[in-house]
Formats: structure tokens, sequence, C-alpha cells
């Protein structure tokens, strides 16, 4: 029927012609909105309704062939919220009663004072005013009515005791009950106890006008279920500020609050491993926007505010470098080509870190962009360079053990021999021994220094077949080997030979001590570091097999075993009882031990021997 500020179309019904079209022109001269059309008959104005949009019917009450009061109840049987007023010459209470019965709007008696249609035209303006809001009114309830129900978020209306008085289907969905069921409950029906205090809250500060309009919370299903819902609260308020009613809607957000959280502990997680790691990840694009983590931040000793650029990151490095690196990210960006590089990096407290960072293109951005992670390797390049040094030296002392005593032993030795073959002499005997104790310990000094230094080149190797033929190898007299082992060993085939041999000859040496010792340094000139008695014993039984957990092997004997207080010191170079022993023999297992990797420790075998157990083996095919 017309928006409001819109122009208001009145219908004035009146058998009298000119006095319609007198008030016509005064109404009109009072409100420029008026639009005002003249009807003479009831089934005129009728006529009108049915073939045009009116926003006030004026009727006169006398009328031949059907009275106002009638016309009126006409209209009402067709509009019944059409705003309609009686306007008559006769005024009496009946004609109102009869008028007022029949749902007039208002009720206006003519005058002869033209003042009059003033007021006439502020009771139409009054009541097509009224007529329009109650129509605008209706229409934003029927669309809130169709958004409620065909909304996909679940609506709850409470009054203002906060007790249910209307719910959508998608609600019901969402907690599993009907709506008779729900009708007349408070919110605790969906909120489990633990979030009782916070709801309650909320709905304190919604009545107080004061917040609440925002929450998540642990609600429960009818079933039982806990889920996570978040509400949106909204008040309806009368002109004195009073509560009228509470409209909520919700989602379940269970997997995103899930989700949520999991990214939070991988970011907590993420951000520990940069920390830990001295690690830093980063990102840029074509466009030079670059973005950095904290750890990156940290190794660049920059703050939050620092909002660096690629060339800003590239400035970080040392000049001597700087191309270098700059040219590996262009290859990434441009060509796709991933890059690993080390290089000098000056940080913004001008301290000079060593840094290893890593990158690849990112196929399906946006822009052509490169992401990576940044490392801080100074402390292993000074590592490594302090074992180049050491090396240098180990190199330095092998040679002098195998140059400048190994060529005074050749000619002690020579002498030896020419001495032999011009007389005999049980002292010779003893010089003799010594020289091949000599010989033995530069041989295990030269393992020592060399033998861990060389490159490692693995091969999926047999155990039992290994033991086999280094069993064959070693001096064993009446000793007996088992092997209880189908393992296939990846390790270097040389270096593990030597291990089984090491172990092969210390078992069968010391079978019958009462302490577990490596067999060939020669103690006399040296304090003996233990008062055991040093017996050479045979029949020992010697027994390779696999570790039940399936992280290694062992090789256990049926000898007297190590003591516990010495189990330790078993594995350091020179360490011995054996009067005829170097004390390298197991410092040497434990070294090509630890170049696959693998850890070796002492123990006692079942019958109380000893048993070494070698870990951390990687098995083969």
């Amino acid at each position: 029927m017309g928006e409001a500020g819109s122009p208001i179309r009145v219908l004035h019904v009146d058998d009298d012609l000119q006095y319609a079209e007198t008030t016509a022109a005064f109404l009109e001269r009072e409100r420029a909105a008026f639009d005002i059309e003249t009807a003479t008959s009831a089934s005129e104005g009728l006529a009108r309704l049915d073939s045009a949009t009116f926003d006030c019917v004026v009727s006169d009450y006398e009328m031949p062939g059907e009275s106002g009061i009638a016309f009126l109840e006409s209209v009402r049987e067709e509009y019944p919220d059409l705003p309609f007023i009686l306007y008559t010459g006769r005024g009496s209470e009946a004609v109102a009663g009869d008028a007022v019965s029949a749902g007039v709007t208002d009720y206006l008696q003519k005058t002869s004072d033209t003042s009059h249609y003033a007021l006439l035209a502020n009771r139409i303006a009054n009541a097509v005013q009224q007529y329009r809001s109650q129509r605008a009114l209706e229409e934003s309830t029927d669309r809130l009515s169709l958004f409620i129900e065909q909304s996909p978020l679940g609506f709850v209306e409470y009054d203002p005791e906060f007790e249910i008085v209307r719910v959508n289907d998608t609600l019901t969905e969402i907690f599993g009950y009907a709506e008779d069921e729900l009708l007349g409950e408070t919110w605790e029906v969906f909120v489990s106890p633990e979030s009782y205090d916070d709801v309650d809250a909320v709905t304190s500060a919604l009545s107080e006008a004061s917040g609440g309009y925002h929450s998540i919370d642990e609600n429960v299903r009818k079933d039982g279920e806990r889920i996570m819902v978040e509400w949106h609260n909204r008040l309806v308020t009368d002109d004195t500020g009073d509560v009228v009613t509470i409209f909520s809607h919700c989602q379940e957000v269970t997997e995103r609050i899930e989700r949520e959280r999991n990214l939070a502990q991988l970011q907590d997680f993420f951000a520990e491993a940069e920390e830990l790691g001295d690690l830093g990840a980063w990102e840029f694009d074509e466009t030079g926007v670059s973005t950095w983590t904290e750890g990156t931040r940290r190794i660049h000793e920059v703050g939050d505010d620092f909002d660096p650029t690629v060339e800003d990151g590239l400035s970080f490095y040392h000049p001597e470098d700087r191309e270098r690196v700059a040219d590996a990210v262009e290859a990434a960006l441009e060509d796709g080509d991933p890059y690993d590089v080390q290089a000098r990096l000056i940080t913004a407290t001008g301290e000079c870190r060593w840094v290893r960072s890593r990158g690849k293109r990112i196929e399906d951005a946006e822009h052509r962009t490169v992401r990576g992670f940044i490392q801080d390797i100074t402390e292993q390049m000074e590592r490594e360079r302090r074992l180049r040094l050491q090396n240098e030296r180990l190199e330095s002392f092998a040679s002098v053990v195998s140059h400048d005593l190994q060529g005074p032993l050749t000619v002690a030795q020579g002498h030896l021999e020419l001495a032999r073959q011009e007389e005999t002499d049980d002292h010779l005997d003893s010089v003799d021994s010594a020289h091949q104790r000599m010989q033995t310990l530069i041989d295990d000094i030269l393992t020592l220094a060399r033998d861990g230094r060389e490159a490692t080149t693995t091969e999926p190797v047999d155990l039992h077949t290994a033991a086999t033929a280094c069993w064959q190898t070693v001096e064993t007299g009446d000793a007996t080997l088992e092997t209880d082992t189908e393992s296939v060993v990846v390790a270097d085939p040389r270096r593990l030979r030597r291990l089984l041999e090491n172990l092969f000859r210390n078992s069968v040496a010391h079978g019958s001590l009462p302490s577990q010792v490596d067999e060939s340094v020669d103690r006399s000139s040296t304090p003996p570091q233990s008062d055991a008695v040093v017996e050479r014993g045979d029949g020992v039984t010697v027994t390779v097999g696999d570790l039940d957990d399936g992280s290694g092997f062992y090789v256990a004997d049926d000898g007297p075993g190590v003591p516990e207080d010495e189990r330790d010191a078993v594995f350091e170079a020179g360490y011995s009882t054996a009067s005829d022993g170097t004390g390298f023999g197991l410092a040497i297992v434990a070294d090509i031990a630890a170049v696959h990797g693998w850890e070796v420790s002492v123990t006692d075998s079942e019958s109380g021997g000893a048993r070494f157990e070698i870990t951390g083996v990687s098995t083969g095919p």
C-alpha cells in the first residue's frame, strides 16, 4: 500500500460529488503528498478498490443504496487492515458505536468550518502512518520467520526469564531434541556442567545489556555427546529499556575448535623445534615480499617490527658469500632449482655466524614463490674445524709411529736375527717377544689413529658367515665358536671383521681370567690397573647371536666375565690387565662401533661370562 514518505492515495466516497471535490481540494492543499480520488457510491468505491491501490478510505455515512457502515463492512471483508475513516454530517453515539463495531479506523463529523479539513488531513496521515508501520512490521516479521526457518544456523528465542519460546529445525538437529522438548526449558538444557558459570555470566551480561553477545561453550546433546558451539546473542528492548526477548543463533564448531587447537599445538611445536635446532623458516616471492618466522628473526637478531624484503635478507650475508647466495636464490625463483648453501651471515648486532640455507620453489603459489629453512651451524662448523685440526695431529702422530718407530724396530729385529745365528740365549727370546709386542702396539695405535677417520662404505653382510670366517683367522686353541644368528647387518665388511676378531681374541685370551680385559699390551713398564692374575685359558665357548629386540647382535663367552666396576673402563685405550696386552683391542671395537653409529656395552652372559652387546645395527634384506 505504499512506503513511508511516498504519496498517500486516498479514496473519498460521498454521494455529493461537489462536496467530495471540495473536500479533495482542501485535503490536497493541506498535504502535498495526498492523491485524492472520488466515488459517489459504495458500489463505485468497491469497484475502485478492486482496480487500484489506496492507502486510506474516507466515506460519508448517509448514502443512497448502501450506508457508510455497510460499505465499511464490505471493505473489511476484503481489506481487513486498510485505514477507513467515517466522515459524516450526522453525528450520534449510535452511528459511532456501529462504526467501531464494524472496524472503523477513525470517526470524524463534518462541520461548516473549513478548519476541520486540517483535522481530517491529520487523521488520514496518522492512520496511514500507523497502517504502513504495521505492514512494515508484519513484513519484517515474515522475513525474519523465513530467515529463521531456512537458516543454516541454529536459532532459539528466549523470553526475559531465559525460557525457550521458539527454536528452528537446525537447532533441533544440532542438539537432537524435538521442538516440544525444548519449549519452556532454559539454556541449562544445552550446557555442560563445566560451562555453567561461563554461560551464567553471559546471560547476566545480556540481561543488563552490558555484553554477552558472543561466546563459545561446551554444550551437551540429548544423547550425551559433548560438542563445542559458538553463540551470537541479541537483545530486543522496549522504549523503557526493559528486555522484551532474546534471540540467539548458533553453530557447532567442534571440528573447528579441534583444528584450531591442533594448529596451536603445531605452532608451539614448530616454534620449539626452531629454537632447539637453531632453525628458522622463510618465504619470499617474485614481488619482493618476504616472510620470516620467529626462528629466522632470532638467527638474524632482528625484532618483530623488522619487515624484510628479499634484498634485505640477502644484505645480511657476508660480502664474500652474498653473490653465491643471491645466485642460488635467483635460480630457485626463475628456474625452480632447489638449493642448499652454507655461508657466513652478519647479524643485526654485527656478529658473524655460519648458516645453512635451503630453499625450493612452490609451484602452486599465486606468484613464483620460494620457501625454505635457515639453520645456524656455527657450532657445527667450529666442531668440524677442531676435528680437522685433531685429524691433522693424529695423522702427524701416526706418521711418527709408522716411520720413526717402525724403522728402528726393523733394525733391532734384524740385529736380533744376526745375533741368533751366532748363539742361542734365552735373553734373545725375551728380546724377540718384546719386539713382537712393540709391533702389535704400533699396529693398534695406527688403527686407532686412522681407522675412525676413513670413509665407511657399508653393505649387507651375513653375520654368521662373517663370524665363521673371522674365527678361522684367530688363534683359538681349544676354544669353540657357536653361532645363533640369521641376521644380515649393514656394515663395512673390513671393519666388521676387525671388530669380531678383536672380540674373539679377547674371549679366547681371557676365557679363564677372573676379569675380562684386553689381551695385547705389555704392562711391565706401566703400573698395573688391576690385581687380577693373568692366565690364558683353553676350552672357552664363544657365542655370536641376535639380540631379542632386534636392535643388534652380541658376542658372549662362558669365562669369568667382567666385574661390574670395570665395565666402563675396558673400552678405554691402554686399559689392560694382561701382561702381554696393548690395551687397545676393545678400544678399537668401540671405535669401529662408533664409526657405524652403533653402541657397544658389556654385561654378564647366561653362563656368567662376558657378553658384549652391539646395538643400533641396521639390518639388510
